[in-house]
């Protein structure tokens, strides 16, 4: 069950949490601003679901438009969110910028090698660029250790 449409914005308390939702494919952003009221603004505004550890924030307040999150432990946090929003990962596994969160265009590898690390040009079969920052991403060691934490910590949604 993909989750498009489905937005999130996480508070500033859960920024790690943020990063793994972009990596695994949620549209996530992170919040930095400074009260809850600014929060609240701008998931209305951009249509998110709210991400928070935040007790009073959620009180008194439909919980189909927030997450709280309970545990303290990331891996944690990482399951309840999964649980709480499904979907093939799979087809959503790092395809977002890590930056951005905005979704990632396939470009030509042969064109772009020269803005990529040596070690990246003898290995990388595919290339990506995120089309708002320009950030570049590849098939490096990177992801595989982003899936050897995902199926150490999360095994049964990964295997």
């Amino acid at each position: 069950m993909r989750q498009e449409g489905k937005k999130f914005i996480v508070d500033a308390m859960l920024g790690r949490l943020s990063r793994w939702m972009i990596l695994l494919g949620y549209d996530a952003v992170y919040f930095r601003g400074q009260t809850d009221k600014e929060l609240l603004e701008k998931a209305l505004e951009e249509g998110r679901i709210i991400i928070t550890r935040d007790t009073r924030l959620v009180e008194n307040r439909p919980q189909k438009q927030m997450l709280l999150i309970r545990s303290t432990q990331f891996w944690e946090q990482l399951r309840q969110v999964v649980e709480a929003f499904p979907m093939n990962f799979r087809d959503t596994i790092l395809t977002r910028c890590s930056i951005c969160s905005v979704l990632l265009e396939q470009v030509d590898l042969e064109s772009m090698r020269g803005e990529i690390p040596i070690k990246a040009r003898e290995q990388a079969t595919e290339l990506f660029r995120c089309p708002c920052c320009g950030h570049l991403y590849w098939d490096g060691t990177h992801p595989i250790h982003i899936m050897k934490q995902l199926k150490e910590n999360l095994g049964n949604i990964f295997e």
